[in-house]
């Protein structure tokens, strides 16, 4: 009797790539690697992710598929993504298929129409795909023009309340300075710099967006109301969506919500009935590798 194939499933951004292994339906191993995203394709931290991406992996997979930030479904850069994971996986590149993370995230939670996707992670995105298959979104332009509400969001304003306290020649104190500091080593100015600008992209920012959650737990009321803020900011990208496409119910999901109780609680009070779940989508994406290579 044949074995079961082993079937790697990414989900790969700009915080980390997340990986499954699955055979027969259950997940065999799962971790977290390198960040990569199409941007960082044919670049020297791209050529590393990949590279650890395959270290990291306890077994060799028959089939991957993979959602990747930036990508879009049968693009060249999608194809060239495929080609650097076989290479790296010593794979056939049609045992490999890449789609965008978002339409990962999507088909993990919702049917073609069913409703609207809001993904705060590392950025911030709402998303309906229609059943014919068209993209409705909002968001979703990355760190240096939006993303509003996600991870590397929620780092930034920390930042900033920690450095407003620095230009009146207040020492930062309480919770939110006391979790930034941990992260970051230290909030005198040569520390904080050394820690934003010594990553490049949104990953190190990005980090902070935990903190700031650890910190409004504690009762730390600027950390409170930059959450009510980022709330907020997700709330109006869900119902920019719902001006193009009705009323549709929305399915809120990503890193940024894991963060605190209080941020799911408030994107409910800003957007009343939306769904904040969890789902691994490179879970998802490893039975997606399976259906395709059981029609190949």
């Amino acid at each position: 009797m044949n074995r079961p194939a082993l079937l790697l499933g990414l989900d790969a951004g700009g915080s980390g790539t997340k990986w499954s292994l699955v055979r027969d339906g259950q997940t065999v191993a799962s971790g977290v690697s390198l960040p990569f995203t199409a941007a960082l394709l044919d670049t020297a931290a791209g050529a590393q992710a990949l590279t650890a991406l395959a270290a990291a992996l306890p077994g060799r997979p028959e089939a991957v598929h993979a959602g990747v930030a930036g990508l879009t479904a049968g693009s060249e850069r999608a194809a060239a993504v495929a080609r650097e994971l076989a290479g790296v996986l010593g794979l056939d590149t049609p045992r490999v298929t890449v789609e965008g993370d978002l339409d990962l995230a999507y088909r993990a939670h919702l049917g073609g129409g069913e409703g609207i996707l809001l993904y705060a992670g590392t950025g911030s995105v709402a998303y309906h795909v229609a059943a014919d298959g068209t993209v409705t979104r909002a968001g979703g332009y990355g760190y240096r023009i939006g993303d509003d509400g996600g991870g590397f969001s929620l780092g930034r304003a920390a930042l900033r309340v920690l450095t407003d306290d620095l230009d009146r020649g207040v020492v930062p104190s309480g919770p939110l300075a006391r979790e930034v500091a941990a992260i970051t080593g230290g909030l005198d100015w040569e520390t904080v710099r050394a820690f934003v600008y010594g990553t490049p992209g949104a990953a190190s920012v990005a980090r902070l967006a935990p903190a700031v959650g650890k910190a409004a737990d504690a009762g730390d009321a600027r950390a409170d109301a930059l959450l009510t803020e980022a709330a907020g900011q997700l709330a109006e990208l869900a119902r920019r969506v719902q001006a193009r496409v009705g009323s549709l119910p929305v399915t809120a999901t990503g890193g940024a919500f894991r963060v605190s109780s209080l941020l799911r609680a408030a994107l409910t009070r800003e957007l009343p009935g939306a769904n904040v779940q969890q789902r691994e989508h490179a879970e998802a994406a490893a039975r997606y590798a399976a259906a395709h290579l059981a029609v190949r």
